[in-house]
């Protein structure tokens, strides 16, 4: 098991999703509450008792964002479906044109989301330890 505290994982999302829309007008406290958001929603969704406290060895967690798509969530999800790749937990959140994806899948899975992120023309980011793109 790979332990990450949930502060480490909500910080370093905060901060690559500001670096990414730096210049575009949107505030901190945005980026910071749709971190939240997102963050939120996996932690419905997961059986663990916080987001990122551990995960199953081999996992990762990534960022997905993109200005201007619509549903990123569901075209994320279903295009790593046409890869066979099956997607743990999601959420999302968008502030302004900025839209933020965050989910879980398998550690092998990975080329698939670069893949993925590469066709829909967006950004993929992925939690320290994991490396990042």
């Amino acid at each position: 098991m790979v332990s990450l505290r949930p502060d480490e994982i909500r910080r370093t999302l905060a901060e690559r999703v500001a670096r990414r829309v730096q210049g575009h007008g949107i505030s901190r406290a945005s980026v910071d509450g749709a971190v939240d958001k997102v963050l939120g929603a996996l932690s419905e969704v997961q059986d663990e008792p916080a987001p990122g406290a551990s995960r199953p060895e081999g996992s990762v967690v990534a960022a997905v964002t993109g200005r201007s798509v619509p549903d990123l969530a569901s075209r994320v999800r279903a295009a790593l479906a046409k890869e066979g790749v099956a997607v743990g937990a999601i959420g999302s959140a968008t502030a302004g044109n900025h839209n933020v994806v965050t989910l879980s899948v398998d550690g092998p899975a990975r080329a698939a989301l670069e893949r993925v992120a590469d066709a829909l023309k967006v950004s993929v980011t992925f939690v320290p330890g994991e490396g990042a793109r």
